[in-house]
């Protein structure tokens, strides 16, 4: 076991597990990105974001664009990109350009974003839930008529009108 230093990115949900608060400061930096930041409003846990960020635990950092467009390019090639918010793109992104300084760990319980990581080649700690165990590929299609769609954009089928989701491919 090393005593270097580790990049620990973190979801919303970490910080709304007050894990920040719970990590060795002299082993661990923890970094987030801002979209993250917005999104825990709740007093209780905006207060213990505070106490983070206030006593320097927390580093909040907006992703490198070359950073961002990767990761999007990724979830478009496993067909995840329509599950995955903008605040989870940026978190993988974060990640990514993190990992080329050091070891980096994502604290989420978001299954589509730890398929993403996987993909990534970045490892992840699920805090409340087991975790994916195994890297899945999806298409995006139309359950009324089967269109599949290649716009990363598109959320409605074109042809129907109907709702389009993702659906699981076999990759071996």
């Amino acid at each position: 076991m090393t005593n270097k230093k580790i990049y620990v990115v973190f979801d919303t949900g970490a910080f709304l597990a007050k894990y920040h608060l719970q990590l060795d400061p002299s082993r661990t930096t923890i970094y987030t990105v801002p979209l993250v930041i917005d999104e825990v409003c709740d007093k209780e846990n905006r207060e213990a974001l505070e106490i983070g960020l206030d006593i320097g635990r927390v580093i909040v950092v907006k992703p490198n664009e070359k950073y961002i467009e990767k990761v999007v390019e990724k979830a478009l090639e496993i067909g995840e990109y329509i599950s995955l918010s903008k605040t989870d793109i940026e978190i993988a992104a974060l990640a990514l350009e993190l990992s080329r300084k050091g070891r980096v760990v994502v604290i989420t319980d978001d299954y589509a974003l730890q398929n993403l990581l996987l993909h990534l080649d970045i490892p992840y700690k699920p805090l409340r839930t087991t975790g994916i165990k195994s890297a899945r590929k999806y298409v995006v299609v139309c359950k009324r008529c089967g269109y599949t769609s290649t716009n990363r954009e598109e959320r409605i089928c074109p042809i129907c009108g109907y709702e389009l989701v993702k659906k699981s491919i076999n990759t071996s």
